[in-house]
């Protein structure tokens, strides 16, 4: 149990004199990991200076933005999905003839993920990298913050389910199917307005649907937030595994194209024709609503997939530090319990808040790994993008000197477009 001192829970109680339920919140908070789906941390600290690994040993525990160690220990934190990020490249705003360019993207995730294991490396003490819920659990019973990781958009994959199974292999939990560009797997909801379809029923393409079963088979949970609504549907009838939503409110709260529509809901849960799934509720105003940006209409949207879904497949995904501002009531990651204590004033009972706190998407990570065990026989994909041109790859030299004699007579009896 994580033991924050007196004078820092009679100070979260005094700014909170107001909500009756703050103490059995706090109380919840105490034995319960309450797990934020989407948190951006890493992109502050590529943000804050030229060497990440130097603005982590400068900032240590208190950061700009709205979440570090210090507020975390005060939010009652007990694990979070870290999520190595990298903007769409300019090459994706056009047709997908330029999706063939993905820039430093690989790159860049791959030293997002560096920064996620480094923070976690600087602080042992207070934090753990996790893999499964598990060792979530354990993380709690230590007194440390599970951290595991996400990657946000498809467009991050330099276009190759290999890359997707060295994520896996590095640890990444799950990837977002898109971000706010189409990419070569997925259709995307966009940046705010809807974005223009580039494919036949504005979902998943061949490669997309490959893209998901290789995430099956390797136990990476598939994201559906930023998402078109097309992707999401085609997505939930491929999938064999649960599905999560790491950061998206309800349309049917407010419609906003980030958000998850009613008919999307419906196919969550777990019915006859239904998926098994979380959907997260994000703290971003526009989302949110921009009229009523508040702690309670975050509860509002967390109420009504509930409703539609059951309490069993909504949770908590933040987007701190991914976010230019945040709901009032909700503005940096100290703030979690007043969410809490919401729940427990709108009635939730403790097991129906305990599962939104975190149960619920373990048990989204539980259904990962079996399914991942069930398709453990299974070969890795061999799907690759047809109009891929650097495949059959040409790195002979001079009239492939560099090749074995045998390869060169093998390749003058063949045409590029037989091989």
């Amino acid at each position: 149990m994580r033991v924050l001192g007196l004078l820092g829970l009679f100070g979260l109680a005094a700014r909170a004199a107001d909500s009756g339920h703050l103490p059995d919140a706090l109380e919840l908070l105490e034995e319960h990991p309450l797990i934020d789906g989407h948190v951006d941390l890493p992109f502050v600290v590529r943000s804050l200076g030229k060497s990440p690994l130097d603005t982590l040993r400068k900032y240590h525990d208190s950061m700009p933005g709205h979440i570090d160690l210090n507020r975390m220990l005060e939010g009652r934190l007990g694990g979070l999905f870290m999520v190595a990020w990298t903007p769409c490249p300019a090459s994706h705003s056009g047709p997908p003839a330029r999706y063939l360019f993905t820039g430093e993207g690989v790159r860049d995730t791959l030293e997002a993920i560096d920064i996620i294991k480094e923070i976690v490396a600087n602080a042992p003490d207070h934090f753990v990298l996790c893999w499964s819920s598990d060792e979530v659990r354990q993380a709690k019973k230590e007194g440390r913050i599970a951290t595991l990781i996400g990657v946000e958009g498809g467009h991050q994959l330099g276009n190759s389910l290999a890359v997707v199974r060295q994520y896996a292999a590095l640890g990444v939990r799950y990837i977002t199917l898109t971000h706010t560009c189409h990419n070569v797997f997925a259709s995307s909801a966009g940046s705010g307005d809807a974005i223009a379809p580039v494919y036949p029923g504005d979902g998943l393409t061949p490669l997309g649907i490959a893209l998901v079963e290789e995430m099956n088979r390797l136990g990476v949970v598939v994201d559906l937030s930023h998402t078109s609504p097309g992707t999401m549907r085609d997505a939930l009838k491929v999938t064999r595994a649960p599905v999560m939503f790491s950061h998206s409110g309800a349309r049917g709260v407010y419609d906003h194209p980030r958000n998850v529509p009613d008919d999307v809901l419906d196919l969550i849960g777990e019915g006859e024709g239904q998926v098994d799934g979380v959907v997260m509720a994000v703290f971003y105003p526009p989302f949110v609503d921009p009229g009523n940006a508040t702690i309670h209409r975050v509860a509002d949207h967390i109420e009504y997939i509930a409703d539609k879904c059951g309490r069993r497949h909504v949770g908590i995904g933040s987007d701190f530090d991914g976010i230019d501002s945040a709901v009032e009531g909700l503005e940096d990651a100290s703030k979690y319990p007043y969410l809490v204590a919401e729940m427990l004033r709108r009635g939730w009972s403790d097991s129906d808040v305990v599962g939104l706190l975190g149960d619920n998407i373990l048990r989204i990570l539980d259904g990962a790994d079996r399914t991942a065990k069930e398709m453990a026989t299974m070969p890795a994909s061999a799907a690759v993008l047809e109009s891929r041109v650097d495949l059959p790859c040409q790195w002979g030299g001079p009239g492939n000197a560099y090749l074995a004699k045998e390869v060169q007579e093998y390749l003058k009896g063949h045409r590029r477009d037989e091989l």
